[in-house]
């Protein structure tokens, strides 16, 4: 039969201790800069180390629509330059997919071409801010087109720029980057001056390349080159990639490892001053040179870390790292705080959002700032957290599943691959293992809402596991009755609980069979007799103790759809979809009265809609497991709808939470 399975959920699980070498793929903004680069200087470059990302690759794949010739040769790309104005134009739009640094890199690349084009990105790169490079190339007399300063962006042919002192209201290396690289074409110099010092790549890598590079403090100044000459370049391994793993180990109990060759360069290594300024043991050694960029191995101790106010002089050279330090924040003693980094709401998400509400769900105490976070330290409990499509969002949550005992499962982990294609396998090679947790609906809501039939339609067409918790409430409701047990004591009922003889048959022709000491009840169960006693004996905690792990045990590969009235508050807390079914109790009534009267029995509305009333006050108000929405559920009223609408909203609901992929697979009932 056909299974769905969620595919962008994942948790991660890390061994006892953390020990031995790793490393991690080529630095993503060096490997942006040096496709371009290469492809407009003059001769044959290999780059080594290149990231294969979907994000860099989008940005090769541009430059060769622009007539770039580039290879692979094992590892390496060999590209062969066209030259500062060899480039040809496009068949067709430039496509950046996620990349905001490729987008606007080539934007200030772009303005200053003889022909048009235009650079379009998915629906999140269409999001983000563009006005930041925009107005300064147009200022060098660029020509382009935008609706409300956001992507797709289209060029014009550029008539001639003229190099501008530009003073940028933000400390940004892809502003900088866009404004230097227009600079390659425009007449007389071309400067940029920042509040604080970005990472410095564009101007290391245009010096490589034979342009000459004038630094004064804060600004830094180039002059239109005669040409650019090819070089090779060794792309050294991501801090940004490394700093999960610092944090991974200084937060580990027994962690002493090594990360192999990462760029250290100082307008990227603030994470590593943070981080030893919270307390970290991380020690830098083995420092050499590559193109011009400083590398180094990093070791990684077990440290505690303390909370600090982070210095605003860290936080443009940190801007990408500050996810995964939310992580440190909340596991550290005491109180971290950050401002000055309003620039986090700008990125694939809004950071500091998306951060301070995974950090609340996992019971961690924060203040969202309008451009930064507290963060109290503490502990972190269970849960499911959304990175929302935010890669270093994702990964981040997914450092802190390997941190906690407590089940922890972060979707939305889909755009990984952006800037990180071997996450998942550097983890493996520290021994930390990645699940795909198990997933479950959770449909809770009063009887006759239409929580039983939903459920059923809803185990049928994914292949999922079906749990009427419902049932087995019942079930032990019928060997109270048989048993003479109504009236006994509640240790009789716990008892009888801890004991139930009580399995589920699953057969293709004649469905589901509830078998009690061996024999099939599953009409039985559906008595109002069994119904009021089971509305009894529900409220007992000890007997909601004994029944929890004998309904948790129905969650089995691949998902399980749960019905009940707890399902989401109690017994599956974790369920990354949550559905409540309600309607009025007079809806209710109308409804048990023409089940009853289509099965012969005789029974007067009046009395269903009082023992439905006086059964949602008794369910709602006891004080062990009460009949409410969990928090983060989705209410269905039921009232109007019928049966075949609560299904399409549901399964949409599905869907679009679940983030679903179908496969082949034999039925598991």
């Amino acid at each position: 039969m056909t299974v769905i399975q969620p595919q962008d959920t994942f948790r991660l699980r890390a061994p006892l201790q953390l020990a031995g070498e790793i490393s991690v793929p080529g630095d993503k903004s060096i490997s942006h800069r040096s496709v371009i680069l290469a492809g407009i200087s003059e001769g044959r470059s290999t780059i080594s180390g290149f990231l294969n990302s979907a994000d860099c690759l989008a940005t090769m794949k541009i430059m060769q629509a622009l007539g770039v010739s580039i290879e692979a040769s094992g590892d390496d790309f060999v590209v062969q330059g066209v030259g500062l104005h060899g480039l040809t134009e496009a068949d067709d739009v430039l496509d950046c997919g996620n990349a905001g640094t490729g987008m606007r890199l080539l934007a200030g690349l772009l303005a200053a071409q003889s022909f048009s084009s235009t650079l379009v990105g998915d629906e999140s790169l269409s999001q983000r801010p563009m006005k930041r490079i925009i107005e300064p190339l147009t200022r060098m007399g660029a020509r382009i087109e935008s609706d409300n300063y956001t992507a797709p962006l289209h060029f014009e042919p550029a008539i001639g720029l003229t190099g501008i002192d530009y003073h940028s209201p933000v400390a940004s290396a892809q502003v900088k980057s866009a404004i230097l690289l227009a600079g390659l074409y425009a007449n007389g110099s071309t400067s940029v001056t920042e509040p604080q010092l970005s990472r410095d790549h564009t101007e290391t890598m245009l010096k490589g390349f034979g342009c000459e590079v004038q630094r004064d403090g804060l600004t830094v100044r180039i002059t239109a080159p005669e040409k650019l000459t090819a070089q090779d370049i060794l792309v050294p391994g991501d801090v940004s990639s490394a700093a999960f793993f610092m944090v991974l180990g200084v937060l580990h109990p027994q962690a002493d490892f090594v990360i192999n060759q990462v760029s250290i360069n100082p307008t990227r290594a603030a994470v590593i001053h943070i981080l030893q300024d919270m307390g970290a043991d991380i020690t830098v050694f083995n420092q050499t040179e590559q193109g011009g960029e400083p590398v180094a191995d990093v070791r990684i101790k077990s440290s505690q870390l303390q909370g600090i106010d982070i210095p605003n002089k860290y936080i443009a050279s940190a801007i990408d790292e500050f996810p995964i330090l939310f992580i440190a924040a909340a596991l550290a003693q005491g109180t971290t705080r950050l401002t000055g980094a309003e620039e986090l709401r700008h990125k694939e998400s809004d950071r500091i959002a998306v951060m301070c509400q995974g950090l609340k769900r996992l019971g961690i105490d924060c203040e969202e700032l309008s451009d930064g976070a507290v963060i109290y330290g503490g502990q972190l409990g269970s849960g499911i957290v959304d990175g929302h499509g935010d890669h270093r969002c994702a990964m981040s949550f997914l450092v802190a599943s390997a941190l906690t005992d407590r089940p922890i499962s972060v979707r939305g982990c889909h755009n990984i691959n952006t800037s990180f294609p071997g996450f998942f396998q550097v983890c493996n090679d520290l021994g930390v293992n990645t699940e795909r947790p198990l997933p479950v609906i959770a449909v809770d809501g009063p009887s006759g809402v239409g929580k039983g039939t939903l459920c059923s339609r809803l185990a049928r067409s994914l292949g999922w596991h079906l749990l009427d918790s419902g049932a087995i409430y019942r079930a032990l409701a019928l060997k109270i009755i048989k048993d003479a047990l109504v009236d006994a004591d509640e240790d009789d009922w716990i008892q009888a609980a801890t004991e139930l003889d009580l399995h589920f048959e699953v057969d293709a022709d004649r469905g589901t069979r509830i078998m009690l000491d061996g024999e099939n009840v599953t009409a039985r169960l559906r008595s109002e007799q069994c119904a009021k006693v089971a509305s009894q004996v529900a409220p007992v905690a000890a007997v909601r103790t004994a029944l929890l792990h004998r309904q948790q045990a129905f969650l089995k590969p691949p998902g399980l759809v749960a019905d009940g009235r707890d399902m989401g508050t109690v017994v599956f807390k974790n369920a990354p979809l949550k559905l409540f079914l309600t309607a009025s109790a007079t809806i209710r009534a109308e409804r048990r009265y023409k089940q009853l009267q289509s099965a012969g029995v005789d029974v007067k509305i009046r009395d269903l809609l009082k023992d439905i009333e006086a059964r949602d006050q008794r369910d709602s108000g006891r004080a062990v497991a009460p009949l409410v929405p969990a928090d983060d559920a989705i209410v269905i009223d039921t009232g109007d709808l019928s049966i075949d609408k609560v299904y399409e909203l549901a399964m949409q609901l599905v869907h679009d939470n679940l983030s679903l992929v179908t496969s082949d697979a034999s039925s598991t009932g």
